[in-house]
């Protein structure tokens, strides 16, 4: 019996580790699986002790799991097999004899004293094993050790002053294994709310020991990697992990607008020539430009956007924004100089530049040159290419477009409007418009669309 007495110290112990290991965790899309017993038990001091701006304990309602096995309650039929993300390796019984289980888990992680532990891809993963020779008492003391530890993190999460709700699904039965979500919705450091989701796992093995592991997803920490790792989990346990992928979460695309939206923060620096509003503009603003090595002290108002990034000199304003590089500079020349030759050679020289094997771009086309509409002296030239990541393979396409105006006899205005496709947002062709229409351009070929906003 001493070995029992031993498990249940260290089933209390581990259940407030795991507990705290789940602040870690992410949440994804309700699961189909998940059902609506949610804490009827709670007592009215719980309740009273919950924060005013939480919601009551929540759970997504039971409804049929998409059919895509031969089971019921969301199950599939375990296939553990072509593995990418999970491998199958021993944990040790030990607070108990010391036995070796077999564990489907996540390649790359590691085995402290019988505990593994593995934290990627927004998903946090642990297992355990917990044996006891006296197998009548096994069952009931695992059922206590997963109330315990169920407990213990919807505790942890609503003391945490960012949870907002937080969520308790139905216990679920696969032969003698049992399991559960946990789900809580969340603010992250900029307020934008994110779900966190954690899944509960007992598997009974030999009538002798159980294996505990439990998963958890933190929906703003998600990459590439993670729906296909949720996937291969449910695939290789046989069971539905809908309500971790959170295919439907809208944390990314708030998060992505928030990020758009600070974009648009324009705060000169002390000193340096600021850029005015002007009606009808959202994202232009105007300041009087001189022209560098200038004899007369000549200026003329440009417009260039106005955001977080935005740098203005005297005779140059240049800013980054909405996946947009954009620079307007003053040049002044103290010889006659005609303006088309002059834009021609910058053609004929970027598009040298940027088919150069040593930059690695691929399909460089440049245009001739076009009219600016508005502008008696004034035209533009639009340089094509797809660009190759800095950190990896893939190619993004690019589109550098390059303006000369001459306002005056030896006075110049040079633009720059490189597009850069992979960093559109939601607010780009916006901007793209405003731009056409100060500059007299069309770069309609080269608006966002949709799948990029």
């Amino acid at each position: 019996m001493k070995k029992c007495k031993k498990l249940i110290v260290a089933l209390a112990v581990t259940a407030q580790v795991l507990a705290g290991c789940g602040s870690a965790g992410n949440a994804e899309e309700t699961s189909e699986a998940a059902g609506t017993a949610v804490a009827e038990t709670e007592t009215a001091e719980e309740t009273a002790d919950t924060p005013e701006t939480e919601e009551s304990v929540t759970a997504a309602d039971a409804s049929e799991a998409e059919d895509t096995g031969d089971g019921v309650q969301g199950e599939l039929t375990p296939d553990p097999t072509n593995l990418s993300y999970l491998e199958e390796i021993q944990i040790a019984d030990f607070y108990g004899d010391g036995a070796q289980y077999p564990v489907y888990a996540p390649k790359g992680g590691e085995v402290t004293d019988g505990y593994f532990y593995y934290d990627d891809h927004g998903i946090t993963f642990t297992a355990s094993v917990y044996g006891c020779e006296y197998p009548e008492y096994l069952s009931e003391m695992m059922q206590m050790f997963l109330d315990e530890t169920v407990d213990f993190q919807v505790k942890d999460w609503r003391n945490d002053p960012s949870c907002m709700e937080v969520g308790v699904g139905e216990l679920l039965e696969r032969g003698n294994d049992r399991y559960l979500f946990l789900t809580a919705k969340m603010k992250d450091v900029y307020d934008t709310p994110y779900q966190r989701t954690k899944l509960f796992y007992m598997s009974a093995r030999d009538d002798a020991a159980y294996v505990f592991w439990d998963m958890e997803v933190r929906e703003f920490a998600k990459d590439e990697e993670t729906l296909p790792f949720i996937k291969e989990v449910g695939r290789c346990y046989g069971i539905h992990l809908g309500e971790l992928a959170m295919e439907d979460g809208e944390w990314a695309s708030q998060d992505a607008q928030r990020e758009a939206d600070q974009q648009d923060v324009y705060e000169p620096e002390e000193g340096e020539p600021v850029l005015e509003k002007v009606e009808g503009y959202q994202y232009l603003g105007m300041m009087d430009m001189g022209f560098c090595l200038d004899e007369e002290n000549f200026t003329c108002p440009i417009l260039a956007p106005m955001g977080w990034n935005t740098s203005a000199k005297e005779d140059r304003v240049s800013t980054t924004i909405h996946g947009i590089y954009v620079r307007i500079a003053g040049d002044y020349t103290s010889s006659l100089q005609n303006y088309q030759r002059m834009t021609q050679e910058a053609a004929d020289s970027d598009f040298k530049y940027r088919s150069d094997p040593e930059e690695e771009n691929r399909n460089v086309r440049v245009s001739e040159l076009m009219p600016m509409q508005g502008q008696e002296a004034g035209v533009y030239y639009v340089v094509e290419y797809e660009e190759k990541e800095w950190n990896g393979e893939e190619y993004h396409k690019r589109a550098d477009v390059n303006f000369c105006i001459q306002v005056k006899e030896k006075y110049f205005i040079f633009g720059d409007i490189y597009l850069k496709s992979v960093d559109y947002d939601s607010k780009t062709n916006d901007l793209i418009k405003e731009l056409e229409t100060a500059y007299g351009l069309d770069l309609s070929e080269w608006y966002a669309q949709e799948d990029m906003q």
